[in-house]
């Protein structure tokens, strides 16, 4: 996966998420359905890449379940 979340295979930023979310679930492409990374290292890129605190915010992903798999 490259910078902006992209899919190296198709270029698409959209992720698929599996039902259950824990460090080790394969976070897959929504466009060509390549596996991308396991959603703990997904999390942490996206922590990574967040704005400053107190600088803009941006909603990267928005899924049923996902603030309670971000606390675990």
């Amino acid at each position: 996966m490259r910078s902006g979340f992209g899919c190296d295979d198709c270029g698409s930023p959209a992720v698929r998420l599996p039902a259950i979310l824990h460090d080790e679930a394969p976070i897959q492409c929504d466009r060509c359905g390549c596996t991308l990374m396991a959603w703990g290292a997904f999390k942490r890129r996206v922590e990574a890449e967040a704005p400053p605190e107190g600088g803009p915010a941006v909603d990267l992903i928005r899924a049923p379940g996902l603030a309670e798999a971000a606390a675990t």
